[in-house]
């Protein structure tokens, strides 16, 4: 009777841990986007220009003085912030100034934002400034579209061609 008991204490233990996984996979829902938004996904990841070009002023005797191996010039890697805006309607969605990655601030910096808009049309622009060398914004977009409800509407910055893609 003792091993029956055990027996049926396991099942009911395994029936619970079973309802109550089977009730959490599906309850309570989630939803992603409300049935009657679009979803705009801002996201790219760009280097800034350099901001020094060369930390070299060696003159060309003392580099003719140096072993081969060191006659190179001295490249600064680090890359300056981006300075990025995004608007809808005449509305800003998103301001702000992105720092590079990396110990020696020498790697792209990263950009990822989610925006939960009404669907219809709306007109979009995007800015962004990558030097520090230049006065204003040196890169834009601009487009009208029309968003359906449950779209999804990717803004991303095309480095071959340096523009941006929304789409």
């Amino acid at each position: 009777m003792n091993t029956l008991g055990r027996y049926l204490g396991q099942a009911m233990a395994y029936l619970m841990f079973i309802a109550f996984v089977g009730y959490f996979s599906t309850s309570p829902s989630y939803v992603h986007v409300p049935a009657d938004m679009a979803l705009i996904k801002f996201t790219f990841s760009h280097a800034g220009k350099r901001v020094k070009e060369f930390d070299d002023t060696r003159s060309k005797e003392e580099m003719a003085n140096l072993p081969p191996q060191l006659r190179k010039k001295k490249l600064s890697r680090e890359r300056a912030s981006l300075e990025v805006e995004f608007e809808m309607d005449g509305q800003m969605l998103f301001d702000k100034t992105i720092a590079p990655r990396g110990l020696a601030r020498d790697l792209p910096s990263p950009i990822y934002e989610r925006f939960l808009v009404p669907a219809g049309t709306h007109h979009f622009k995007v800015r962004m400034r990558d030097s520090i060398h230049v006065e204003g914004f040196n890169y834009f977009g601009e487009k009208t579209m029309t968003l359906k409800p449950l779209q999804t509407m990717i803004v991303d910055f095309d480095d071959i061609r340096n523009e941006f893609v929304i789409h």
